[in-house]
């Protein structure tokens, strides 16, 4: 017996070791999976891609992962559900990766379509720019219209979520023989000025006692080191997402988690500013007016973000629908994932009849 103590004891180790890796990579549950290696780094200021958790795919459904080259080369991480006729690409909101709302609109790719979904430069798992002055709008715009050459796309179909309103909105003007519909899904503000009074908005909201903490651990969050930093985000997380769901309880239903991407990533965040990235004062009217192709907007009902500002999207394109999906919040792939997906497959739908 005393021969087969250390190999047992060894083997022990290993399969404790899986347990907590599977443990540790998993999200409310769900069994993470970790995305392919990553190429190095093409811009000398750049670090490089890192690898970091995501799901599996939707069940019944097929998944691609790589990675593309942007603009100047940049290494792009991209995620391909499914292998429908039609091609929908996903642009993600600011600050996170395809955890920002992708990877639950990807469930649409269940419904036959082929769904595209892509980390921005300077986020996630793309490459981590840290020169701020390649961090534009305009280098975004180009990064889509790579993929759509990478993917041999004649027309994109486009949902654009939060802070990719800009990017979508941008791309549609510069590249409009290249877009075949847009998807406006709780977006940004068009305006600067509505972006002040979103805020205005928001620390109604939030009330000042819990605006007063929010204040300190941002300032905490700063100086942090890894461990503390991930308590203190949890803690922040803890005060601001509710108020973008109708029910706090729907937030369970993430199915990323952007605390699992490396420090190193979560570093360069600071590098990303959407102020910057659009000059400090924007105005998308002008550029709303141009667009022709189908749109649709899509907000919750029960939203605590002012309707007025997404309205102007629907009124500004011509032809435009909105969509306020009942019982839902700002995050309606949250509240209502279902009642969303469904609106974004008959939108997607009516397309191919025209």
């Amino acid at each position: 017996m005393y021969y087969y103590k250390k190999p047992f004891r060894y083997l022990l180790t290993i399969v404790l070791h899986l347990v907590l890796f599977t443990y540790s990579t998993s999200t409310f549950g769900q069994t993470m999976l970790i995305s392919p290696k990553p190429p190095p780094a093409t811009l000398s200021t750049s670090l490089p891609p890192q690898q970091a958790p995501l799901p599996p795919a939707p069940p019944g459904v097929l998944l691609k992962q790589g990675y593309f080259k942007g603009e100047e080369g940049v290494q792009l991480f991209y995620r391909l559900v499914g292998f429908g006729k039609d091609t929908i690409v996903f642009i993600h909101g600011g600050g996170e990766g395809i955890e920002s709302g992708g990877l639950e609109v990807e469930f649409l790719a269940t419904k036959g379509y082929t769904f595209i979904e892509y980390d921005q430069r300077g986020m996630a798992r793309s490459e981590l720019v840290q020169d701020t002055s390649k961090l534009k709008v305009n280098n975004h715009v180009n990064d889509l219209e790579s993929l759509r050459l990478y993917f041999k796309l004649q027309k994109m179909s486009l949902i654009a979520m939060s802070w990719g309103a800009a990017i979508m909105t941008y791309y549609a003007y510069q590249f409009p023989h290249q877009v075949r519909s847009l998807v406006y899904l709780s977006p940004m503000p068009p305006t600067a000025e509505f972006g002040r009074r979103r805020s205005i908005a928001m620390d109604s909201v939030l009330g000042s006692a819990k605006l007063k903490r929010l204040g300190e651990l941002d300032s905490l969050m700063r100086k942090a080191d890894s461990t503390t930093l991930r308590l203190l985000k949890k803690e922040r997380s803890g005060i601001t997402d509710p108020l973008y769901v109708a029910d706090p309880k729907h937030l369970t239903r993430k199915r990323g988690n952007s605390d699992l991407y490396p420090d190193i990533a979560k570093q360069n965040r600071k590098n990303i500013s959407v102020r910057r990235a659009l000059g400090g004062e924007w105005d998308f009217r002008p550029l709303l007016k141009q667009i022709n192709a189908p749109t649709l907007v899509i907000e919750g009902e029960k939203t605590s973000i002012p309707l007025d500002a997404t309205k102007v999207f629907a009124e500004e394109i011509k032809g435009a629908k909105i969509i306020l999906i009942p019982d839902s919040g700002h995050n309606s792939w949250f509240d209502q994932p279902k009642v969303l997906i469904n609106n974004l497959d008959k939108f997607f739908r009516s397309i191919r009849k025209r």
